[in-house]
């Protein structure tokens, strides 16, 4: 019996994150918070908050004082925005509430710059901001999911910290994820994400993953207070970067942001929502992980480059170099060594020429 190919709706939808499964149950949480110090506490749940905080990439930046934040993409749930001040963006630019009311993403924004900016010295660190947040359809946690507990608890007369970034004399909610008890259906925008990651990359013409510095994620109460959610949870490379004044910087978030709209107005084309998806990558992991990118960004190509992307030849033999050192025919005689195993470990090179020619075929349509 032949074997039936995936759709691309189906290729597509594998390469969205799957929520992990409850594993707890409402009396097993309740024997564990209880032992830690907390007492059950019944709430509302109404909102959810995301922050990931990216490098972004390929960019020596000049500057003689404080730049602003420059917007690249903005909808109801999402922003994204660059900018060389994180302390100062959160307290006065960010719309999304989640640094005003979370001591952990205020402590660890701190930590990170701090770390960041003694690392590279006499350079101006610059970061993508993404920031998430979802009005959820209200949800009581009123069956033991949630508890109460001090942020800062005192043993000995010494200080334990129970959150990070904990305050003394302050509390804080923790909701649990049960088997058997409420949760609430928080939406997925890993998709818009994962473009605006795919603009930023074509935009930087960078072939590889950009870094992620911070992942943060809480839910609200219907009176506004931070809660942390206690769930199952389930390599560096060097390129050189571009130098940039001001202008230049401003002149480049400007593009990526016309870019990024012109992108999402093709999101719902499968063939380019497939590809813009494969383009992200979280990190650099292991050679079957490398093979498997391969083959999912050579597929895309080869099926959005002529009539999504308006490559006018044969993007599967033509001898042509659009970007890097191969051509597009040594790409697919690559792709024909990867799938059959021909090679014993991937040629990181290679991948990331296959990264450079897509990198660049999207920039001439949506540059």
């Amino acid at each position: 019996m032949a074997r039936k190919k995936r759709t691309v709706t189906e290729r597509q939808k594998s390469l969205q994150p799957v929520p992990p499964k409850a594993s707890f149950t409402l009396a097993g949480v309740r024997i564990m918070y209880e032992g830690g110090g907390g007492k059950e506490f019944c709430c509302t749940i109404t909102g959810h908050c995301r922050t990931q905080i990216f490098e972004f990439p390929r960019i020596d930046f000049r500057s003689n004082g404080e730049e602003p934040h420059h917007t690249i993409y903005t909808s109801p749930s999402v922003q994204a925005c660059v900018l060389s001040n994180l302390v100062d963006y959160f307290s006065t630019a960010s719309r999304n509430r989640h640094y005003a009311i979370s001591p952990s993403l205020r402590h660890d924004v701190a930590e990170m710059d701090k770390k960041i900016k003694t690392q590279q010295k006499n350079r101006v660190p610059v970061y993508l901001v993404i920031e998430e947040y979802n009005e959820l359809t209200p949800i009581k946690m009123i069956k033991g999911e949630c508890c109460i507990l001090d942020e800062v608890r005192v043993q000995n007369g010494e200080r334990v910290p129970v959150l990070v970034g904990g305050r003394e004399g302050e509390k804080f909610i923790t909701a649990w994820a049960t088997v058997d008890g409420s949760w609430p259906e928080v939406p997925n925008n890993q998709q818009l994400v994962n473009m605006i990651l795919a603009g930023v990359r074509v935009g930087q013409q960078t072939p590889n993953p950009i870094r992620k510095y911070l992942d943060q994620g809480c839910l609200v109460t219907d009176d506004g207070r931070f809660v942390e959610m206690m769930r199952p949870t389930s390599s560096a490379r060097g390129e050189t970067s571009t130098v940039m004044d001001s202008k230049a910087y401003k002149d480049r978030t400007t593009a990526i942001r016309k870019a990024i709209a012109a992108m999402e107005t093709d999101i719902e084309t499968s063939h380019l929502a497939l590809l813009f998806n494969s383009l992200y990558i979280d990190e650099w992991k292991d050679d079957s992980y490398h093979r498997l990118q391969y083959l999912r960004l050579w597929q895309s190509l080869a099926e959005a480059a002529g009539t999504y992307l308006g490559y006018q030849g044969n993007v599967r033999d033509d001898n042509v170099v659009v970007a890097g050192k191969k051509t597009l025919r040594e790409l697919t005689d690559y792709r024909n060594d990867i799938a059959h195993w021909w090679t014993d470990t991937i040629d990181e090179n290679i991948l990331a020429d296959l990264q450079r020619t897509i990198n660049e075929l999207i920039h001439r349509k949506y540059f």
